[in-house]
């Protein structure tokens, strides 16, 4: 029997050829796109909601609550969209070790580098993904008002409450060994991060998300980046 249809999703973007955009939700979505590779930091099931108390990026940063963060959060789904032999990589893989098969690997963010004093925040995140590297550890300062900005990231607020550098997610796309041109999609899209670091490094993106806050900012955030990457094109094609 033909599988029904996935439910329409309630706002489509495609900001480019190579970055489209979806509200919705991932679940009925995804399984009907085309895509060559997951990268995707998705929900713990924690219920994790920062304050916003503090100076400088801290004081402003948006601490929206996590749609589906309020209960356990199995990766399955994500997992058999891939199966068998595209990549697959993602965040909070501490938390989901017993949904995770066998093999792949468990990879580390140090983001404390050993800077700024004790705190009952955690000095590293740990990512999953289904194929060997030997790398291992990725070292970025993103604790507390200790913050490596680098890019797009520069003078910005914190966009989502659980918002991961663009280099972080870079380094996991290359790590995940996703070829040039590959369309990655991230089903938690969140602030957009996984898309930045997509289509900075050449590949194509999808990205879905759930909370309508949440997709504005991606959608301004990309656009922000597309545009700027056309007017560097232009330029670059002046001289």
């Amino acid at each position: 029997m033909p599988k029904p249809p996935a439910k329409p999703p309630r706002e489509v973007c495609r900001l480019s050829e190579d970055c489209t955009i979806i509200l919705g939700d991932c679940r009925k979505l995804a399984p009907d796109l085309d895509f060559d590779a997951i990268v995707s930091d998705p929900p713990y099931g924690i219920a994790f909601q920062r304050g916003g108390g503090g100076r400088g990026i801290q004081a402003k940063a948006n601490t929206a609550p996590i749609i589906g963060d309020d209960q356990p959060f199995d990766p399955s789904w994500m997992l058999r969209l891939c199966a068998p032999d595209k990549p697959i990589c993602f965040m909070g893989a501490d938390k989901m070790l017993k949904h995770l098969p066998s093999g792949g690997a468990i990879l580390c963010w140090d983001k404390a580098c050993a800077q700024g004093a004790a705190s009952s925040f955690c000095d590293a995140e740990y990512a999953w993904m289904n194929r060997k590297t030997a790398r291992q550890i990725f070292h970025h300062t993103w604790k507390g008002i200790s913050r490596d900005h680098t890019g797009e990231e520069r003078h910005s607020i914190r966009l989502h409450v659980s918002q991961k550098p663009v280099a972080l997610m870079a380094w996991l796309i290359s790590s995940a060994r996703i070829g040039l041109g590959k369309t990655i999609l991230d089903p938690y899209m969140g602030s957009g991060t996984t898309g930045i670091a997509a289509l900075q490094s050449g590949r194509k993106f999808i990205g879905i998300e759930i909370a309508p806050e949440h997709f504005a900012t991606s959608r301004d955030r990309l656009a922000a980046y597309i545009a700027t990457r056309a007017a560097s094109a232009a330029s670059e094609a002046n001289h």
